[in-house]
C-alpha cells in the first residue's frame, strides 16, 4: 500500500512540475527574456537573505585589504 501511495505521489509531483514548466514557457514567450532576468534577481535575493542569516559567512570586498589578497599568478588575468 505504501509503495503505491509513493508512486502516486511521484506521478502527481511530476505532473505538477510539467504544468509549471509549461506555464513558465508560455510566460517567457509572452514576456521575453525580461521574465528570466526578474526570476534571476528574485533567486539572488533569496540566496542573499539566506546567507545573511548565517553567522558563519563573511563577505569580503575585493577592493579592501584582507588576508585573501595574494599576489596574482603570472600569466593569469586579474578580474577588474
Amino acid at each position: 500500500m505504501k509503495n503505491e501511495e509513493l508512486k502516486k505521489a511521484a506521478i502527481i509531483r511530476a505532473e505538477g512540475e510539467a504544468e509549471a514548466a509549461k506555464l513558465i514557457a508560455e510566460a517567457v514567450g509572452r514576456s521575453g527574456p525580461g521574465l528570466i532576468a526578474i526570476r534571476k534577481i528574485e533567486a539572488a535575493q533569496e540566496i542573499t537573505e539566506l546567507l545573511a542569516k548565517n553567522p558563519n559567512i563573511m563577505f569580503v570586498s575585493e577592493k579592501s585589504p584582507n588576508m585573501l589578497m595574494i599576489p596574482a599568478t603570472p600569466g593569469v588575468p586579474v578580474p577588474q
